[in-house]
């Protein structure tokens, strides 16, 4: 038995036996080779999408900035008249330094070189949005800059009074012919995710213009700074050239080719781009087929898509003025001068600069990670608390000596307000390039610029006055009730709009409700999958 197994395991070593094979159908390895393609397809789209979007942020931010450049250009000649008026006074450093100067003025000449620019600047602001209209976003930019090199041309130039002021009125026009087109511009061509950074940015850019020219002026005689004014408005020009115009706009006059060019640009994908083209055209087919012909923009504003948003920036305007957002900015030393305090007003003129633009720059980026509506709600509150604490230490304080500690609790009061108000400086801005249907944006948003102004000027003339009849105390308590009247206005009208598209917010007032708490179930819904989606991108 044993030597038979023996031999069956020789024989096995030279008998050759058949293959194990495991039969694979053809399907199933074309399955398998089609699904590892699709994973390597996939993860290469994945890294284009990712590149494109990239490229497209990029691009927003560059478009964005060149349009900002022209935002501090014209920022600069708002707060000129803070170096020009020491400088034009025979008791000054420059005096002493280079003799008498060359236009003397009195106090009434003073008052009107630094209002006449806010006077200006409503003029600009209403034909803004006719031109806006009919040469486009990007075009009205550029124009603004001609004023703008004008002006500063004339002030350097200027043997007279009357030549100063004509120097201050072209720089006040330039800067009301930029502020609507230049907010429509931003929110037209950002994406919803970036337009709460973007659409802030140009109040940074003034910030930073009215500190640039704080700063030459502590250093330059008043014609080199106005030599000096020329530069940014240079750089403005060069840079506003290479940036494409509004895709909206180019849609809306038939310059199909052109919005596509401008998408695939702002976007970084043409198939994105394409994708977006096609829904404005949409849009934009439904509101001409339910427009009628003959419709002007009155009548246009008084359709419920307009009316609404137009009622809720006016009323906020209208409060936000009241609430003392620039008042406070301008006197800000002559304030603290009240308790007290001695300042070089140079000096105290550049840190006021800083607080701006830092506390602007913040609520910019704040935008980012936080809803509009709990921003504008504690805003109100937090400025109206500030004002109100102070009225009432006012009140106390009467007629008793001042000391150290009334300086520091009205510096710390006044530098909360500012923080807190900054959101509220700001706002009316971003509502106009938000909330304003895309057939009236243009023109609506200089015409608005152009009251608020009106507004403002009107209030900072009537300031010494109001003042002098209800005293610093009086004026607190007015800004108080007023901010708190922002936070009641805002928690009832606001909608809000982070994370939604402009067309969204179009649909949202076009619904028969008008306060926010009462919006239709299908813009909750929509606005909440934005907020997620933003959340996630952020």
């Amino acid at each position: 038995m044993t030597t038979n197994k023996r031999e069956d395991d020789e024989q096995d070593k030279f008998i050759q036996h058949p293959l194990n094979y495991q039969i694979v159908s053809n399907t199933l390895v074309k399955e398998k080779l089609y699904q590892s393609q699709a994973d390597e397809q996939q993860k290469y789209n994945n890294g284009l999408d990712h590149r494109t979007k990239i490229r497209g942020i990029y691009h927003q931010i560059i478009s964005t900035c060149a349009v900002l450049l022209l935002s501090a250009a014209c920022g600069m000649p708002i707060g000129y008249s803070a170096i020009l008026l020491p400088q034009l006074s025979a008791n000054n450093t420059f005096a002493e330094n280079h003799g008498t100067p060359e236009i003397v003025i009195d106090i009434e000449m003073g008052s009107w070189i630094a209002s006449v620019h806010s006077l200006a600047t409503p003029i600009g602001s209403f034909i803004s949005g006719p031109l806006a209209d009919y040469l486009g976003r990007r075009s009205t930019l550029l124009v603004s800059v001609i004023p703008v090199f004008l002006g500063w041309i004339t002030l350097a130039l200027a043997q007279s009074y009357p030549v100063l002021l004509v120097g201050r009125i072209l720089c006040g026009f330039a800067t009301g012919i930029l502020g609507g087109p230049a907010q429509v511009y931003i929110a037209e061509t950002a994406e919803p995710n970036l337009r709460s950074l973007l659409i802030g940015a140009p109040f940074v850019s003034y910030s930073i213009g009215i500190l640039i020219v704080y700063a030459l002026g502590s250093a330059y005689h008043w014609r080199a700074v106005a030599w000096y004014g020329n530069v940014l408005p240079a750089l403005a020009s060069l840079a506003i050239f290479f940036i494409p115009e509004s895709p909206p706009w180019l849609l809306r006059h038939e310059k199909l080719s052109g919005a596509l060019k401008a998408l695939t640009f702002l976007r970084g994908n043409e198939l994105e781009a394409q994708k977006e083209l096609n829904n404005m055209s949409e849009r934009l087919e439904r509101e001409r087929a339910a427009t009628t012909t003959n419709e002007n923009i009155f009548q246009l504003c008084c359709q419920r898509v307009a009316i609404k948003p137009l009622i809720i920036v006016i009323t906020f305007a209208a409060l936000q003025i009241l609430s003392g957002t620039f008042i406070v900015v301008f006197y800000a030393v002559d304030i603290i001068a009240e308790f007290g305090a001695e300042f070089d007003t140079r000096t105290a003129a550049i840190w006021t600069a800083v607080v701006r633009m830092l506390c602007t720059f913040i609520f910019c980026v704040v935008l980012l990670f936080i809803r509009r509506r709990p921003i504008l709600i504690l805003s109100g509150i937090g400025s109206g608390l500030s004002c109100l604490i102070l009225s009432f230490y006012m009140f106390a304080k009467e007629g008793k000596t001042k000391t150290n500690v009334d300086i520091i609790v009205a510096g710390v009061c006044l530098l909360t307000y500012i923080a807190f108000n900054t959101s509220l400086m700001v706002m009316p801005g971003i509502m106009i390039g938000e909330l304003f249907p895309a057939k009236i944006r243009g023109r609506t948003a200089g015409a608005v610029f152009a009251a608020m102004n009106v507004a403002l000027f009107a209030l900072a003339k009537g300031f010494p006055y109001i003042h002098l009849n209800i005293r610093m105390k009086g004026v607190f308590l007015m800004f108080a009730i007023a901010s708190f009247l922002v936070s009641i206005f805002m928690f009832m009208f606001q909608p809000e709009t982070k994370g939604s598209s402009l067309e969204q917010i179009e649909d949202y007032f076009s619904e028969s409700n008008w306060l926010w708490l009462k919006r239709g179930r299908k813009y909750k819904t929509v606005n909440n999958s934005n907020e997620d989606e933003a959340c996630i991108n952020s």
